[in-house]
């Protein structure tokens, strides 16, 4: 998994959740997120890496270390 993208989403998160500290291994429902929260992050992932994700990605892997996993998934990227 690619530091810069555990940094991107970390801050992706943090805005999304308003919060200032994301670990990686903290779920992101536990954090306060919501559904909204969810479509927030959905949509600041399509505005940095222009691509689209279905929302139950973020449901299925709640975590960062999870949900970056499914993203380099997504995109084709080596991990």
């Amino acid at each position: 998994m690619s530091d810069a993208l555990t940094e991107s989403l970390s801050r992706i998160w943090k805005e999304a959740l308003g919060t200032t500290r994301v670990s990686p291994e903290e779920n992101f429902f536990d954090l306060g997120g919501d559904s909204l929260a969810a479509i927030t992050v959905v949509a600041a992932i399509y505005n940095e890496f222009s691509v689209e994700i279905p929302i139950r990605i973020l449901f299925d892997n709640p975590t960062i270390n999870e949900f970056s996993e499914a993203l380099v998934e997504i995109l084709g990227l080596d991990s």
